[in-house]
């Protein structure tokens, strides 16, 4: 905030004529009563009718009232104010206010001259009846058609005019009235011979409208009575029952109980091939942990050679080496293929465990598909012979 905004706020709220004493010392720190006073002060004096609270005993009060101060002068005036400066109440909130002071000075010192052209400017108030507008635009545009018609009609139009004009002189006047009545009764005659014309036309338009009545009503008979005998078509076809119907019930019934034979047996084909699929997966899975373990195993005797050679060279002197090296050495492969030997007894007696119990769940499962198959057969049995007695049982009836 400058001195110069300062001093042109004081001097425009003394001019507007603001009861209290505005110094440039009052801004210096934040005084949010004055700013509240200055502010009711200005909306009265710009709306009298305005309802602003000026309750600012706690927080939300003093924002509501900053609220509805800035929606006072942008809905009316336009101007648009910083409500955070304004809450501040310092010398920030003083160029906000100086823009609403600014506006109401700017009105007061205003000449009427300019208040008369700002009044005479009533386009507003015409846009309001724009509707009107636009019904009476297109009444003028319609009136001017049937001017522009009757216009290029004018030259016809004039001259019977004319002969009527000389027509009514001639009778006024009182000249040749046996002509003139000669005249009259001539378009009388005109006149009446064209109506009984149209009378004709008439009576024959009604003549044939009858017709047409009398066909049409005919049509709705005719139709009518078709109806009737349609309903009763459909009625006995509805009660009569077809010569296939029965036949048609018994192989529905027997479809439905294929159907059920049907959906059970490929229940237990996809759970059969659901466990067969776990079982080839088992399968892979043990041929993998044996080979895991058959690689494991070769590693450790390697290894458990490499260590016996080392301590064998270490414990044994080079002139024992010597003269025992046959020995040794043939002691060495004895005891490496013992240990062959050893390892080969154990991976086959896993193997033929592991074989052993392979062939029992093969059993135990053959005995399952065996007991399902056996089972699933007496059930078809059992409907097949159902299917039959209900058959023979509905023959027995027709030849009874």
């Amino acid at each position: 905030m400058s001195y110069r905004e300062l001093r042109n706020f004081c001097e425009q709220m003394r001019a507007l004529g603001y009861p209290r004493i505005i110094s440039m010392e009052n801004f210096r720190r934040p005084n949010f009563e004055l700013v509240t006073d200055i502010l009711c002060w200005l909306a009265s004096k710009y709306d009298p009718n305005s309802e602003i609270s000026d309750n600012i005993d706690e927080e939300r009060h003093r924002v509501e009232f900053i609220k509805q101060i800035t929606t006072l002068f942008v809905q009316k005036a336009r101007i648009k104010i910083n409500p955070k400066k304004l809450y501040m109440a310092d010398g920030y909130a003083v160029q906000e206010i100086l823009k609403i002071s600014t506006f109401l000075y700017k009105a007061q010192m205003s000449s009427p001259a300019e208040e008369d052209e700002v009044h005479d400017f009533t386009l507003p108030s015409k846009l309001s009846n724009v509707k009107a507008h636009k019904v009476l635009a297109q009444e003028i545009t319609d009136l001017g058609a049937r001017l522009n018609d009757n216009l290029q009609k004018e030259g016809e139009l004039r001259q019977a005019r004319e002969k009527a004009l000389l027509f009514l002189n001639n009778v006024s006047r009182g000249g040749n009235a046996q002509s003139e009545q000669s005249q009259i009764q001539q378009c009388i005659q005109q006149i009446l011979k064209q109506q009984e014309q149209n009378i004709q036309d008439m009576s024959k338009y009604v003549q044939n409208l009858e017709k047409d009545q009398k066909q049409l009503e005919e049509k709705i008979k005719r139709r009518t009575k078709e109806l009737e005998q349609a309903e009763k078509r459909l009625k006995g076809m509805t009660s009569v029952k077809p010569a296939y119907q029965e036949e048609y019930d018994r192989l529905e019934y027997e479809l439905e109980k294929l159907y059920q034979i049907y959906v059970e047996k490929f229940r237990n084909l996809d759970y059969l091939e659901h466990q067969l699929d776990i079982w080839n997966k088992r399968e892979e899975d043990i041929a993998k942990e044996d080979g895991k373990r058959r690689k494991k195993l070769e590693k450790q005797i390697k290894n458990q050679e490499k260590i016996d050679i080392i301590g064998d060279d270490d414990d044994v002197d080079g002139s024992q080496l010597d003269g025992q090296y046959d020995r040794g050495d043939s002691r060495l492969q004895s005891s490496n293929q013992g240990r062959r030997d050893q390892v080969n007894i154990e991976q086959s007696k896993q193997m033929r465990q592991q074989g052993f119990n392979r062939q029992q769940k093969d059993d135990e499962d053959q005995d399952e598909l065996d007991d399902l198959e056996e089972e699933q057969g007496e059930e078809e049995d059992d409907d097949i012979q159902n299917l039959e007695d209900e058959e023979e049982g509905e023959i027995e009836d027709d030849d009874f």
